[in-house]
């Protein structure tokens, strides 16, 4: 499975993207904050930028960010996108621990069942699991000591799947990378690769065959060269 990061084409975040991705049979992938009237939004970082002022979104409403020429307007709740594709596959990054139980009742209300929620902070995780065992809970590597706390959550709260950047290549090698990820998947845990700066198209490849899924900037260019990947390893 391919899951299109921040929606398939400009402007990313908009609920044009995320159609895209839909119509072409991706995820999609957002991040989620809260608003100060307690929206639940999708927007990668916690502020807006225009001509040099920001604007941070948990100091403004919904309205208010609305109104923020010209992005502002592409600004989308997370309500409207589970109201429109109850049944596409999501992979919701929570940013905002004050957004957590908010998610929650929207996952419940929309009955969304094909989402994975993942953070790359464990309180976060904490607070997802609570009473909802059924959640698919995922961890993003975001440094190299993160590794080491992977087994405890596992262990504790159960996660689904870690989230791996490809970007670790360059930190450990490539042997080492792929015996660093065959032990997590021997946890019983999925591999969800992303890529901070790595070249997609150039290191994917490499290790393919040790992803569940794939969490791409390309994703057009990834299908593409995966459906490669797979019918030269059929081959072998």
């Amino acid at each position: 499975m391919i899951i299109a990061h921040r929606g398939l084409g400009d402007p990313e975040d908009s609920m044009s993207s995320f159609r895209r991705a839909v119509k072409r049979g991706f995820g999609i992938e957002f991040d989620v904050w809260k608003t100060a009237d307690e929206e639940l939004i999708t927007l990668h970082d916690p502020e807006i930028t225009l001509d040099g002022n920001k604007y941070s979104v948990k100091e403004l409403t919904f309205k208010e960010l609305k109104a923020l020429a010209p992005y502002g307007k592409y600004v989308t709740r997370v309500e409207d996108i589970f109201r429109e594709f109850p049944n596409a596959v999501f992979n919701v990054d929570i940013k905002d621990s004050e957004a957590v139980e908010d998610l929650k009742e929207l996952l419940l209300q929309y009955e969304i069942e094909k989402a994975v929620i993942s953070t790359t902070k464990i309180k976060i995780l904490r607070a997802l699991r609570g009473h909802e065992e059924n959640l698919k809970l995922a961890f993003s590597i975001i440094s190299r000591s993160s590794v080491a706390v992977v087994p405890f959550l596992k262990r504790h709260l159960g996660i689904f799947a870690l989230h791996v950047p490809i970007d670790g290549i360059f930190y450990v090698g490539i042997a080492n990378f792929r015996l660093l990820v065959k032990w997590i998947k021997s946890m019983g845990i999925k591999i969800g690769f992303w890529s901070y700066e790595a070249d997609e198209l150039k290191y994917l490849p490499l290790v393919a065959d040790l992803g569940d899924y794939f969490i791409s900037n390309n994703p057009l260019e990834v299908r593409n060269l995966l459906a490669h990947c797979y019918q030269a390893y059929f081959q072998l």
